[in-house]
């Protein structure tokens, strides 16, 4: 095989094409023949830097031309790589990825990298004596070489030209994949999803109708990183599937990204071991294609990772240490950050104090980096440090960043202050928000959406069974076709919120995500659970509990739906929250009394007659509480507004229990 087709053959079967290259190397040494050496020297390095997967040889390659650069600004490289000879541009591209397969980024002077850069670039405008497969391979190395430096006008550039030309120059389905794979690699990266969306599209067209099965796997391995940091399980699974199917007909360059992709999956999923097996059979694969080991810096990250969710801290530590010498510049500072983190979760539970010291400026570095994803598979422990840093004030904003771009789950479900795309407030007038907005209702279109929504709130976000969902809110022949009906207000309410995924639909069944919908009812109950359980334990002092009964009491706003006429299943839910709020009260209200707390007391049931007047027993409460304090003539005036409130919503008066409490504090004896 000649230099031409060894280098035609570079995206379609790089090995075979480094096989041929290295071939004709060893026949120009033999001959003496410099300039095709060179020229096939260059072209191995093209091709390791095609994929970065296989760096086997590298060494002797980089070392073979970094002894034949000139790196004078007077170098004629530059002039004719400008002008678009193919071998100087060809020349320049190795020089470009070379730095990155040696490992050693002081290789080449990084102002003399630069100009070549720009060379290309302009090669590439340039020349016309280019083949179509070696335009690419070049284009490609521009783009990795401005995305590394972020020059995001220098990578459009690069994309304007070689988009243009794709539709002039004849390439292969592999030559297309291999672009617009790239292309999809910058988009996500940099946050264009639109521009992600339409490489995705393209790129999966190809491989299903080319079956071309490395690029189906680098697809799926950057498809399981968004699984994954959007937490969606079920996907991933499904693509843990279809990749270890593709495995076994996969060279060993592209297994290492499948093992990582795996790795990753099954440490979200908590099976470690697994996980960490995974890492050691990629670890050991990389060094048999002799991968740099600024390369392996990602995969010891998430074996650090996964030893730190596992609790072996200072196994993680040790890796994490252990990548010192290999990382550089921005990459260096992450690993500190990494090694903070790690740092700060060892001492949570121990060294509490320290570890929220130690977490302020980890964050502080995380934010100026922009790195959101720190023990990125670990999520329960990522949760944990944030949830430490919110209570602390610690860079909320970012706090807030990272728990949103990574779908963290809270540690404490109750909790209103984990930013969710959508809440709800059913205790007392209904409320809704949206990314923290209020959202107004907007008419009649947008009933029944609501009314599905507080009835998932009032019990428990869900599930509920569709039956008795439309029985609940199409109760006589309001609905001709029911089913419909509940499937339109389920669209209906998806849009509404602007969040598709936070209304499940699954087996005969409708709930709310409790990850992405946050429901006043819902963190009302399980306070409420919480906070009973522990005073029935009697072990913890109630300044620890005084936290929670805050935010509990807090919560209820009012009655169900506040003044709405309830009926069916939703009036039964006013009347569980009405009497889990009662039973709450009397719970904390007992615990202060029996603490000597009366003021305490005092206030716990004022703000509760206050908030819900129609509970008779609140008032008794108070009553008694005003009594036992000596201040009778308080008490009477608190009966007073008992009978008033009583008579003028319900036309009753006060029970036994009551009327004996008031007569106590002086009132006259009502008429039978």
């Amino acid at each position: 095989m000649d230099l031409t087709a060894a280098l035609a053959l570079l995206v379609d079967d790089e090995l075979r094409a480094r096989a041929a290259l290295e071939a004709l190397f060893a026949q120009a040494t033999l001959q003496r023949d410099d300039a095709l050496a060179d020229e096939a020297a260059v072209g191995i390095l093209l091709g390791i830097g095609l994929n970065y997967v296989d760096f086997r040889g590298r060494q002797r390659w980089c070392g073979y031309l970094h002894e034949r650069l000139d790196t004078s600004e007077a170098s004629a490289l530059l002039t004719h790589a400008a002008v678009g000879d193919p071998a100087a541009m060809r020349r320049c591209g190795a020089a470009l990825v070379l730095p990155y397969i040696a490992d050693d980024p002081s290789l080449l002077p990084p102002p003399w990298l630069n100009q070549v850069a720009q060379a290309l670039l302009r090669g590439l405008h340039n020349s016309e004596r280019l083949p179509p497969s070696q335009r690419l391979v070049l284009a490609k190395v521009l783009f990795d070489h401005f995305s590394m430096q972020l020059d995001t006008t220098a990578v459009s550039r690069v994309q304007a030209v070689q988009q243009e030309r794709l539709l002039l120059d004849p390439l292969s389905p592999a030559e297309q994949a291999q672009w617009w794979l790239l292309v999809l690699g910058h988009a996500e990266y940099f946050g264009e999803m639109e521009a992600a969306r339409q490489a995705r599209q393209r790129l999966e067209a190809l491989v299903e109708r080319h079956g071309l099965k490395a690029y189906r796997t680098a697809e799926l391995c950057g498809e399981m990183q968004l699984a994954l940091r959007e937490r969606q399980l079920d996907r991933a699974a499904r693509i843990d599937r279809e990749l270890e199917g593709l495995m076994p007909e996969l060279r060993a360059g592209f297994l290492v990204q499948c093992l990582r992709a795996q790795a990753s999956y099954r440490a979200f999923r908590g099976d470690n071991a697994m996980a960490l097996a995974l890492t050691d059979r990629l670890l050991a694969l990389c060094g048999d294609l002799e991968v740099p080991e600024r390369d392996q810096g990602a995969y010891h990250g998430l074996r650090a990772n996964i030893l730190a969710a596992t609790g072996r801290f200072d196994d993680a530590l040790r890796v994490l240490q252990g990548l010192r010498a290999s990382q550089t510049g921005s990459q260096a500072e992450i690993l500190e950050t990494m090694i903070a983190f790690v740092e700060v979760a060892a001492r949570l539970d121990t060294q509490p104090d320290v570890a929220l010291d130690r977490l302020g400026s980890a964050l502080a570095d995380a934010a100026r980096l922009g790195y959101t994803r720190f023990l990125m598979t670990a999520p329960a422990l990522s949760a944990r440090l944030c949830q430490l840093a919110l209570d602390a004030g610690i860079e909320p904003e970012f706090v807030h960043s990272v728990i949103r771009d990574r779908h963290l789950s809270a540690p404490d479900p109750t909790r209103a202050d984990w930013p969710r795309p959508v809440a709800v407030q059913v205790l007392g007038p209904m409320g809704l928000s949206r990314q923290g907005t209020p959202i107004a209702s907007a008419g009649k279109a947008q009933r029944k959406p609501l009314e599905l929504l507080a009835l998932l709130a009032a019990h428990g976000g869900g599930p509920l069974g569709s039956d008795q969902v439309i029985d609940a809110l199409w109760p006589s022949l309001e609905a001709d076709a029911p089913k419909a009906s509940l499937e339109m207000a389920v669209s209906r309410l998806r849009k509404l919120l602007a969040c598709p995924e936070a209304v499940l639909v699954s087996q005969g069944t409708v709930a709310l995500d409790p990850d992405l919908v946050w429901c006043d009812a819902v963190a009302f109950e399980q306070l409420s659970a919480r906070l009973r359980e522990r005073l029935a334990a009697g072990h913890a002092p109630l300044d620890a509990l005084a936290h929670d009964a805050r935010r509990l009491f807090g919560l209820y706003r009012g009655r169900l739906l506040g003044t709405d006429t309830l009926t069916g299943p939703m009036r039964l839910a006013r009347e569980r929250l009405s009497l889990t709020y009662l039973q709450s009260i009397e719970a904390w209200g007992q615990a202060l009394e029996a603490r000597g707390d009366w003021p305490g007391a005092l206030a716990l049931y004022r703000q509760a007659v206050g908030v819900d007047p129609l509970a008779e027993p609140l008032h008794r409460a108070l009553m008694r509480a005003l009594l036992v304090h000596g201040e009778r003539a308080e008490a009477l005036r608190a009966y007073r507004r008992c009978c008033d409130a009583l008579g003028s919503a319900l036309g009753v008066g006060p029970g036994a229990g009551t009327q004996a409490l008031g007569r106590a504090a002086g009132a006259p004896e009502l008429p039978a």
